[in-house]
């Protein structure tokens, strides 16, 4: 069984910033929210069970947890998200019902009510999951706002942008939220010009330049669906 736990790392992290007496993920002007992520894989015949737990987990919890369900595109099973609060974030042993474990954290500019209310009403979730280029990581980014400028423009909700603090590899995910497969695969009907406006006004150089531009910035990335769990 693989399982990581930033418990020690996250130790670290508190104690270097309270040295600086600032939190790490509120430096540089920043005023993020930070969250603790969850990856699970069930062990062999044990996902109905780590369902259970999980939803257990989310009604016993006093903030509540975003429990996501991989759909297609990713190993895991499930996606837990929930707020880290203050001090070193507690994880939870989920063996032996699962062969895979993976905590880390990430802060967000959504606040958890934001992400709640959004959740609320989604059905799917679409997670993209991103490793920078060497030294193209700030642009990165840049691009992830960019596009969620675009999305906006043309009528569509953006997504929140996490970045990894501790305990992961993954430089950036994002996670959109939408009512349906219906939601997520159909672009809003509006002229072709809308879309080529709001693609430049974002800073991209043309619509059909948005996909090119990522994969300059990108050395992998992985591209899951995922269900809600209530």
């Amino acid at each position: 069984m693989r399982r990581f736990c930033f418990t020690n790392l996250a130790l670290l992290a508190f104690v270097i910033s309270s040295v600086f007496s600032m939190p790490i993920w509120a430096q540089n002007g920043q005023n993020e929210h930070l969250y603790q992520i969850t990856l699970l894989r069930a062990a062999p015949g044990n996902l109905q069970g780590l369902l259970n737990q999980t939803r257990q987990q989310k009604a016993s919890s006093e903030k509540g947890m975003i429990i996501m369900r991989h759909s297609q595109g990713d190993h895991w099973d499930l996606m837990l998200l929930q707020p880290a609060g203050e001090g070193i974030p507690k994880t939870t042993d989920y063996s032996p019902i699962v062969h895979y474990q993976h905590d880390f954290l990430a802060s967000a500019p959504n606040s958890w009510s934001d992400l709640q209310a959004r959740s609320k009403d989604a059905g799917i979730f679409h997670i993209e999951m991103f490793h920078a280029a060497a030294g193209r990581r700030a642009e990165l980014h840049r691009q992830r706002e960019m596009e969620n400028l675009y999305y906006n423009a043309t009528e569509r909700a953006g997504n929140a942008i996490f970045t990894t603090r501790f305990g992961s590899d993954v430089d950036y995910f994002t996670v959109g939220f939408y009512r349906d497969m219906k939601d997520f695969a159909t672009d809003p009907d509006l002229p072709n010009e809308r879309f080529e406006k709001a693609a430049t006004d974002a800073g991209f150089s043309a619509r059909d330049q948005i996909g090119l531009y990522l994969r300059e910035l990108i050395i992998s990335h992985h591209d899951t669906l995922a269900t809600k769990v209530d």
